[in-house]
């Protein structure tokens, strides 16, 4: 591969040499080199990308009336930052006034703390761009008071996250509808064009993980259940 260097005064070729990696298999050893492996990489990185956009696109397109849109509304809404801060405010004064106890409350803010923070990280290290408003939308500003990047869905995290705390930690026989939320954040973030598919399933995995990984640690040291 040929490099070209500018200087101020004159311009000249070098030569960079490949580096040639090899590769067991069960023949024997097959060489080839970081960029084409590099390459190979990102054209798997590019073919999932457009395809994530491409199964993204008829719900973003979606146009449907205002009483319509109002549902998709409550659904986007439900674990953002406003909601999820009510959440905690209620769960609060619930374990202060019902439970006589913060286990609750306690457990609960760890759960959506570890949530934010693996967010905001991820989203920092990959850096992928929110997609485009492309439909009318009545309440476009949804999407467009958006600003951080766009993997993994941090709402699609929290709403797995309080789902699974629901089955894992109460007791009651509707529990499992929880599960519901979601499927509804995940379209609702879809069709306002604030996320792509893979963004909230991604998001949903590590809501999931952080629920039984919390789960775990509250076992181990004892802590009551609700």
């Amino acid at each position: 591969m040929i490099a070209t260097t500018e200087n101020a005064n004159s311009t000249t070729l070098e030569v960079v040499k490949q580096e040639k990696v090899p590769i067991e298999e069960n023949f024997g050893k097959v060489y080839i080199t970081q960029y084409e492996s590099k390459s190979c990489l990102s054209n798997c990185i590019s073919s999932l990308d457009n395809f994530d956009k491409k199964i993204s696109q008829p719900l973003q397109k979606y146009e449907p009336n205002f009483f319509i849109e109002i549902i998709f509304l409550i659904f986007a809404k439900l674990f953002n930052t406003i909601t999820v801060t009510l959440y905690l405010v209620f769960l609060l004064f619930y374990s202060i006034f019902f439970k006589k106890n913060s286990y609750i409350f306690i457990i609960v803010f760890i759960h959506v703390i570890i949530g934010v923070l693996i967010t905001v990280t991820i989203k920092k290290i990959i850096g992928r761009e929110r997609p485009l408003l492309i439909a009318k939308r009545y309440f476009y500003k949804v999407r467009t008071k958006e600003m951080m990047n766009s993997m993994p869905s941090g709402d699609s995290l929290q709403s797995a996250n309080f789902a699974m705390m629901m089955i894992l930690y109460f007791e009651n026989n509707i529990k499992f509808l929880s599960l519901l939320f979601i499927p509804m954040s995940m379209t609702g973030r879809v069709f306002y064009c604030c996320h792509y598919w893979f963004d909230c399933i991604i998001g949903a995995f590590f809501g999931i993980f952080i629920s039984f990984g919390c789960y775990f640690l509250i076992n181990k040291f004892n802590l009551n259940k609700f």
